[in-house]
């Protein structure tokens, strides 16, 4: 199903230090939590702007691929909290900036982000992040922390 605007759920893969100009529409909406993903480029003077090499942004949008997956799994209890805490009645939280640091294992070793405004909601969404490691190593040169805007949208089925 194709969306407009604020709506439309999408992975722009840029890493921090590098502008990236072109973008690739990669996720689709949810069916569960309704979360879409979206890296975002850092803000740097045109004289150090650079070209993203095509493996970091291969491994950005495998890694935005695979945070979806971790966000919908039907089996795991934070998924489950999040999505209720979502469907809860509160205001829709901004979108948030996550930087997400990768160790050689491919393990998500941390992640930062602004408080959604409910501690559990905060350590459910780091939890799920963090928990397992990415199904293959960052690339040795690529620069960290990968930078995600996180947009969390209420759940469209019931």
């Amino acid at each position: 199903m194709q969306h407009s605007g604020d709506q439309k759920k999408t992975i722009y893969a840029v890493l921090p230090g590098i502008v990236r100009r072109g973008i690739e529409r990669l996720l689709r909406m949810l069916a569960t939590l309704g979360v879409g993903m979206t890296v975002v480029a850092a803000q740097l003077p045109a004289a150090s702007a650079q070209p993203v090499p095509q493996q970091w942004i291969g491994y950005a949008q495998m890694a935005g691929t695979q945070f979806e997956a971790w966000l919908s799994d039907p089996a795991s209890d934070a998924a489950a909290r999040l999505q209720a805490w979502m469907q809860g009645g509160q205001a829709v939280p901004p979108p948030l900036i996550v930087r997400v640091w990768v160790a050689p294992s491919g393990q998500v070793q941390r992640v930062e982000f602004a408080s959604l405004g409910q501690a559990q909601a905060d350590a459910d969404l780091r939890a799920l992040l963090t928990a397992r490691a990415l199904p293959a190593a960052p690339p040795p040169d690529m620069r960290q922390p990968m930078m995600l805007e996180l947009t969390l949208h209420r759940s469209e089925t019931h």
